[in-house]
């Protein structure tokens, strides 16, 4: 099979890794901003994607897409870059005898990446996510903090976070009040105090939707799962502890993913992330229409995701999800090459 990765973070090659374990033939061809990229180290060709493709109409990013897929004899595509606008063209791409696979349609990776309105269905559902409220700028902000106590069963710190984005950009935790005597090395990177945070919002030239929330200090996971068309294949859950992740299989993790994948009938090698509260439960944050950048720990299991949706594809595919057995505590370490 030959694959075609768009422009993508660098856990696609642990992604490309994985699913050469279970296909030792897979050709790999990926396009990429940057020749430094790690993908580079995991693809067999990797293509220049110019800067001026951001700059392109959704249909004119398609066909340049369409016709490098084409030039290579893909026969598989896996977009990251601009998903959600591909995602309204997989039957011109299916035209040409080519695959284009996003997690669903464009309206629902929108809606999916929206966490506001996620976490609003889900709560329906009778699913427990994390309380929030949201507010865009400074003055909706100063609206939400003069309303006083705003999450009375979560009383502590309150925390900010964007409604839409990757890797926790934009994530803060709101000081009230600093320590006597504070100094700015005291505080983490991820601490603001709220003065700051109201001039922040004020500077700014346009405001954007954004989540307050109570900050939340139980354990955190983060579930890697692998669908196929609402059927769910298979789960790793990591739990995050310090520098290191401890990876096994969390039966509610698996029973949320159930529920994402088929509710919303999805496809891919996706990601979705909860913490627990004080009393234990554990509360959806968000759902990810990708595949994580901690992707790559997977492969310390037994459950190799990637593989799983390379199966379900030409129609081979277990009755059952597949499941960790045993537990591995996953440490992380830099690599370096020459570029």
């Amino acid at each position: 099979m030959r694959i075609l990765f768009n422009h993508n973070i660098s856990g696609a090659a642990d992604l490309i890794d994985l699913m050469r374990r279970a296909q030792p033939g897979l050709h790999v061809i990926a396009t990429h901003e940057r020749r430094d990229t790690p993908i580079a180290l995991a693809a067999d060709r990797l293509l220049p994607e110019p800067a001026e493709t951001r700059l392109m109409s959704p249909d004119a990013y398609a066909d340049w897409l369409l016709q490098v897929a084409l030039a290579e004899g893909a026969e598989l595509v896996l977009p990251y870059r601009r998903r959600e606008e591909l995602a309204g063209f997989r039957d011109r791409f299916s035209a040409r005898g080519v695959r284009l696979l996003t997690a669903s349609d464009s309206n629902t990776i929108r809606f999916l990446e929206e966490k506001p309105s996620l976490l609003a269905r889900m709560e329906a559902a009778g699913v427990p996510v994390t309380p929030f409220r949201r507010f865009e700028g400074a003055d909706e902000y100063g609206c939400l903090r003069a309303e006083g106590s705003l999450f009375p069963d979560h009383p502590g710190q309150l925390c900010v976070k964007p409604a839409s984005g990757i890797y926790g950009a934009g994530f803060r935790i709101i000081q009230d009040e600093l320590p006597a005597m504070a100094l700015l090395s005291d505080l983490s990177a991820l601490e603001l105090p709220d003065i700051a945070f109201r001039a922040l919002l004020g500077a700014l030239p346009q405001p954007e939707p954004m989540m307050l929330m109570p900050f939340l200090e139980g354990p955190e996971r983060s579930v890697d799962f692998s669908c196929h068309e609402g059927r769910l294949l298979g789960t790793v859950t990591r739990i995050k502890a310090g520098t290191s992740q401890l990876l096994l299989h969390d039966p509610y993790g698996e029973e949320l993913a159930q529920l994402v994948a088929q509710t919303f009938r999805l496809t891919g090698i996706l990601n979705l992330q909860t913490i627990e509260d004080t009393a234990g439960t554990q509360r959806l944050m968000e759902v990810n229409t990708r595949a994580s950048g901690g992707i790559g720990m997977t492969g310390l299991t037994d459950v190799n995701l990637p593989a799983l949706l390379l199966d379900s594809i030409v129609g081979v595919r277990s009755d059952l999800p597949a499941r960790v057995t045993g537990e591995v505590q996953a440490g992380r370490r830099e690599l370096f090459w020459a570029v």
